[in-house]
């Protein structure tokens, strides 16, 4: 039996995604999505109206950094999907939240399989959100508050710890969604 990589099922994934959100300029899709400054990574995530992420558990991996990984993932996805090799499928189960979609690739391997369709929560951290902003994107996010042009000479931490304090969440949410869907240059984090 063929063991399944990490490669093989992104490409299931990404072909399955990008199926669905074709033609809508509302929705990036975003391999490795760094969470936190780097401290976590998802397989991938999907922003248009919410953020979805997507776990990838291929036969060649362990589960031994999934539970770190999901405290991330609960603080920054509305949405969560993990997509497991057949032979992880029983003890994921047991170890994500009851929110958390599960899928499998079919036992052909040329497609995923819904095991359980995810919920979406609203239980995003906000500091993990405006992370996802770059030093130049959190200079635009003064801008389009109308904060004083000043406040852009603070450094990264002070502006994210400005901007924590005295912007509504719901705002700033709206901006970091917006920023990732045309952000170019990924790999210059």
């Amino acid at each position: 039996m063929e063991l399944l990589n990490d490669a093989k099922i992104r490409n299931l994934l990404l072909n399955e995604l990008k199926s669905k959100y074709e033609g809508r300029k509302d929705t990036r899709i975003i391999n490795e999505l760094g969470l936190d400054f780097g401290a976590s990574r998802v397989d991938v995530a999907v922003v248009n109206g919410i953020m979805h992420g997507y776990e990838i558990k291929s036969d060649l991996d362990t589960l031994i950094r999934l539970p770190r990984q999901i405290e991330y993932y609960n603080k920054a996805f509305e949405r969560m999907t993990i997509v497991v090799s057949r032979k992880f499928v029983e003890e994921v189960k047991e170890i994500i939240p009851s929110w958390w979609g599960i899928k499998t690739v079919s036992k052909d391997n040329t497609r995923l399989i819904s095991i359980r369709k995810g919920r979406r929560v609203s239980q995003q951290d906000p500091t993990l959100i405006i992370k996802l902003l770059w030093k130049k994107e959190l200079e635009g996010l003064i801008d389009y508050l109308g904060y004083p042009k000043s406040y852009k000479k603070m450094r990264k931490k002070q502006l994210l710890s400005f901007l924590q304090e005295e912007a509504d969440f719901s705002v700033i949410k709206e901006f970091v969604y917006n920023t990732l869907k045309i952000r170019d240059n990924w790999r210059l984090e």
